[in-house]
């Protein structure tokens, strides 16, 4: 058998899959048992066309860096989802819920409406932000108010969107006739994939153009986005 010292990560990665062989090299090196011994596997030579080799010169840590934080860590963890990333997942999931249903009301929650009887896209977009873990919000009931808090806390821009960016139409004011989404994709060809409260009466998938889309009882042409706090 080889001992552990001589049987090099690329070789029991080959043999047993890369989770097997850091749980193998691991558990030689604390009990000092060779690596095939803990295996139990003959020390054959590896298949014809493989290019691992018994490295005489590595140690229970050779390989690459992320190899060697694997086994101190004991298993890679996957990365966190970044902020947009908890955003646009929010707004997806709420796709197609409508005003009549009493998912709706849940983004109105402490304003003393109803879905039913006022415009909620400014409150679904606060809903999603607020989901998604961003401390600071906008609270108007507004969709051009809420261009309006992004110039007054210096979050209002005009272009590059990213997703959990908050889309507005219409020039921000608190002033009723506008409307805004949340942005959960940016195309390779400059279009957007948004989801809006109160479009036909539900949270709606829309894919748009942004030079040429509108929204809200005006029409309005997008005046900008809104970055989350944070992000």
């Amino acid at each position: 058998m080889y001992p552990t010292r001589h049987l090099t990560l690329p070789t029991l990665k080959q043999r047993t899959g890369r989770a097997v062989a850091l749980a193998v090299l691991t558990a030689a090196a604390l009990t000092g048992t060779g690596a095939a011994d803990a295996l139990a596997l003959p020390a054959t030579p590896p298949a014809a066309g493989s290019t691992a080799t018994a490295d005489s010169s590595a140690t229970v840590t050779g390989g690459t860096t992320a190899d060697a934080d694997a086994l101190r860590e004991g298993a890679a963890a996957p990365a966190a989802a970044t902020l947009r990333d908890r955003i646009a997942a929010a707004a997806r999931g709420q796709i197609g819920v409508v005003e009549s249903s009493s998912a709706c009301q849940k983004y109105l929650t402490g304003k003393g409406q109803t879905c039913r009887n006022t415009s909620w896209c400014a409150a679904f977009a606060e809903w999603t932000w607020r989901h998604a873990g961003v401390k600071s919000v906008p609270t108007t009931l507004l969709g051009r108010g809420v261009g309006k808090w992004g110039q007054e806390h210096h979050l209002f821009h005009t272009g590059s969107p990213k997703p959990g960016d908050l889309v507005v139409y219409g020039p921000p004011a608190y002033e009723q006739g506008g409307h805004v989404g949340v942005v959960v994709s940016v195309n390779r060809d400059g279009t957007l994939d948004t989801v809006e409260g109160n479009v036909s009466n539900k949270v709606a998938h829309r894919h748009i153009d942004p030079r040429t889309a509108k929204g809200g009882v005006k029409k309005w042409k997008i005046s900008g986005y809104v970055t989350p706090p944070g992000a």
